[in-house]
């Protein structure tokens, strides 16, 4: 009886809250797991501090399927009006011009651009024009297990700061049993799952000197001596032992929290869900470095939907605008770990305070100079698609490495060129 009474109570307060809204934005996104609550409490305040406008969050799935959704949706004609955006994808909406130009809206407020991160801004820029706002980024960054430092007599203080550093250390960090068997690596660098499947291949890359694609996006470049000899590199490790080659995402993250592996490349985006469910103790760095030093950018933006009326835009450019204020970026950079995305955020005094109660927080600010956007393109996914499977045919010594990257090249390459004629 007392749940179906509170059934109806919640019923009458959303109808209630309908009625009185003047604007209902429905909101699609990507949050879920420890992400979504934070998302949740923005929105609720979002909606109980503008009276007029109320946002319905509806979580559809991660980002790939979001896109899915979304092209669904166009062809329906059932759009939302705001939706969450991974930064590679935006292309993909902007091509067909179904995603807002804010530019009029920029140009209004234009304090509002100046004070975003400019490398963070230029993601969501594409052709010289603003078609999002930058909310959950996330860079790289290296997580390890400070307790399994310790244990091998390691400085727990001193993660390694280059490649050879970390394959020395995770040696150390690896232990097997009597019979020959791993019981413990001492580094996760897998790539197994395709949603996130060259997310963390990409920096080594970049790390030793080379290029996925070309400046203009013409020309894929991974058949070149650079990526050819990261990927050479990254087997070595699964054939060396220090990384186990048969490990998915999920298995190699579960295996981490175990204690059963001591470091590897995780999102930002997680330290603060590490540090709440780890029983060890957590260290965080920048990536290590080879010929370069760099990690990887990534995230997602808002965007408002060009189909929208003109009433519902500048009720959702509010909603992005807020979502993203100094005060909520530097909320969601506490509570999730993605970074901060404005300016005034860095140089404020509650970021000093945060970095004194979660001292893991501040690295991942540290790497932002080092932070490059993911590569962009409207078929990025089918893109993604055949790096992902060149680097599972190495993994499983289906192909040597020059063989896979060169025949991905030429798939790529074709992909490329058929966009120049459309």
């Amino acid at each position: 009886m007392k749940r179906s009474f509170l059934v109806l109570f919640m019923i009458i307060l959303l109808v209630t809250t309908l009625t009185f809204a003047n604007v209902t934005l429905v909101f699609w996104h990507s949050m879920s797991d420890y992400q979504k609550p934070a998302l949740d409490r923005l929105v609720s305040e979002f909606n109980a501090t503008h009276p007029n406008i109320h946002v319905v969050a509806i979580y559809e799935g991660n980002y790939d399927q979001t896109v899915t959704k979304l092209k669904a949706a166009f062809l329906s004609g059932n759009t939302p009006d705001v939706v969450q955006l991974n930064i590679e994808h935006l292309r993909i909406f902007t091509a067909n011009h179904q995603l807002l130009d804010l530019s009029k809206f920029i140009s209004e407020d234009p304090s509002v651009k100046s004070d975003f991160i400019n490398s963070f801004w230029k993601t969501v820029v594409i052709n010289g024009k603003p078609y999002a706002l930058p909310f959950n980024i996330s860079c790289l960054m290296l997580f390890y297990n400070k307790d399994l430092f310790r244990k091998a007599g390691l400085d727990p203080n001193k993660p390694p700061k280059t490649w050879k550093e970390m394959e020395k250390i995770a040696k150390k960090l690896t232990i097997r049993a009597p019979n020959g068997r791993i019981i413990q690596y001492g580094l996760f660098w897998g790539v197994s799952g395709e949603d996130t499947a060259f997310y963390q291949f990409e920096p080594l890359i970049w790390q030793n000197g080379g290029r996925i694609f070309n400046s203009s996006m013409t020309k894929c470049l991974v058949d070149q001596p650079p990526a050819v000899g990261a990927l050479k590199t990254w087997k070595s490790w699964f054939k060396e032992g220090i990384s186990p080659a048969n490990m998915n995402l999920q298995e190699g993250i579960q295996a981490f929290m175990m204690g059963k592996i001591a470091m590897g490349p995780m999102t930002s985006g997680g330290i603060r869900y590490a540090l709440d469910n780890l029983p060890w103790d957590l260290g965080v760095a920048m990536l290590p470095s080879h010929k370069a030093t760099v990690t990887t950018l990534g995230g997602g933006s808002l965007a408002i939907l060009s189909n929208v009326s003109p009433k519902k835009q500048k009720a959702a450019w509010e909603f992005i605008k807020w979502m993203t204020n100094t005060k909520n970026t530097l909320y969601w950079y506490e509570n999730t770990g993605y970074l901060p995305v404005r300016k005034s955020a860095l140089n404020s005094l509650q970021i000093k305070i945060i970095w004194k109660r979660f001292p893991q927080l501040k690295p991942a600010v540290e790497a932002i100079p080092y932070a490059r956007p993911r590569p962009v393109n409207v078929d990025i996914i089918e893109i993604r698609h055949i790096l992902f499977n060149a680097i599972e045919e190495v993994r499983h010594g289906i192909k040597t490495p020059e063989e896979a990257f060169k025949d991905a090249a030429q798939k790529i390459d074709k992909i490329l060129k058929s966009e120049e004629t459309k």
